[in-house]
């Protein structure tokens, strides 16, 4: 799909469907009580003090990667269909995300956000079998900042899957406190050409204010090295923990991700990565929020963290960004992010530099159901 003509489209959406949009309780457009149409678009502004001279944020980031313009994030649009035993939504994108996330899947497949069908087992049981292209199990972050408490995604979301093409299963208990999901996928993050992978969501909710979640990745990945010939298969295993507290007008999630690689040729090759994460996000008024993050990520092999140098990864990072809301479709946000290396993964003034700032602005219009 035609990246101006899909932005042009949800511009449009906006602009028919406003004054109708703020009288629904949902903010996607009802085309019926069934169908529904939803978009999203997320323009911003970024500022790399380092300004590279390629206007290219760092490698490892797949976010607001653009220093010094105005351009698009993300912009995704379709339509979601429910009715009683039957779910299913096709949805488009573009964006800087898609041209730096999806450049290595075919050109048939890098604009699909999601392209799904699901069916309910069990008619007295909220028992549901669902595949296609979907948002990835792993983490509490995803591609819509409107629905993370931080403008830009952590160090952890990005190098973790942000979609996968798979199959689940999926079971809420009648109570709503337990959540169960198998997953069988094709792969980390990989639309076709990948290997069969296995995964879990396990989700815990025991009241209104308390939230745990474990999920799960086995499979095996391809590994590209600087020069083909140190590009190597591995199998990898993923497990990601949060937990989120809610309580009046504060928000906390606190996470862990752990991953270990096995090269396949030689199963005593190992190699894994961690990171950690805390996020506390505070309302002033139904307009006004804002949040901090602090973030520690370790991939001494570069596993999943990907630099010029490809000699090991080590990051500590915080943030700190404040949003206003002036419509129910609208957010405004501002961030303002320090990331430390333990090597100089960064430049400065032409100069190798371990630390890197950037000031990132977005405009976001959700119509989501």
């Amino acid at each position: 799909m035609n990246f101006n003509a899909l932005s042009s489209t949800l511009f449009a959406v906006v602009l028919l469907f406003g004054n109708q949009l703020f009288s629904q309780v949902s903010n996607s457009i009802n085309i019926t009580p069934k169908l529904a149409i939803n978009a999203y678009l997320e323009t911003y502004y970024g500022f790399d003090f380092a300004q590279p001279s390629n206007d290219e944020r760092p490698s490892f980031l797949y976010n607001f990667t653009d220093h010094n313009q105005i351009n698009i994030n993300s912009a995704i649009g379709g339509i979601d269909y429910k009715r009683n035993r039957f779910k299913g939504n096709l949805l488009f994108m573009g964006g800087t995300y898609v041209k730096q996330n999806s450049a290595h899947e075919p050109s048939i497949f890098k604009h699909i956000y999601e392209a799904t069908l699901g069916f309910k087992i069990l008619k007295k049981h909220d028992l549901w079998f669902e595949f296609g292209i979907m948002e990835s199990n792993l983490g509490f972050e995803n591609v819509r900042s409107r629905e993370c408490l931080t403008l830009t995604r952590s160090l952890l979301a990005e190098s973790s899957p942000y979609y996968l093409n798979a199959a689940k299963l999926g079971f809420t208990t009648s109570n709503k406190k337990w959540e169960m999901e198998l997953l069988f996928s094709n792969g980390w993050q990989q639309m076709i050409h990948g290997y069969p992978s296995f995964g879990h969501t396990l989700i815990y909710t025991p009241n209104e204010k308390w939230k745990f979640n474990s999920s799960s990745f086995i499979g095996r990945v391809d590994l590209e090295g600087a020069v083909p010939a140190l590009s190597r298969v591995e199998n990898r295993f993923f497990h990601n923990f949060y937990a989120k507290y809610s309580k009046e007008k504060s928000n906390i999630i606190a996470g862990i991700d752990f991953g270990v690689d096995q090269l396949v040729k030689d199963p005593n090759d190992i190699g894994s990565w961690l990171g950690a994460i805390a996020v506390y996000q505070y309302d002033f008024n139904k307009r006004w929020n804002a949040a901090a993050r602090v973030e520690y990520f370790l991939d001494p092999n570069n596993s999943v963290a990907i630099t010029e140098e490809n000699d090991g990864f080590e990051n500590v990072g915080a943030s700190l960004n404040i949003d206003y809301q002036p419509g129910r479709a609208f957010l405004l946000r501002l961030e303002g992010r320090l990331l430390s290396g333990a090597d100089p993964y960064y430049s400065y003034n032409n100069q190798k530099s371990k630390k890197n700032f950037s000031i990132v602005s977005a405009l976001i219009i959700s119509l989501w159901k």
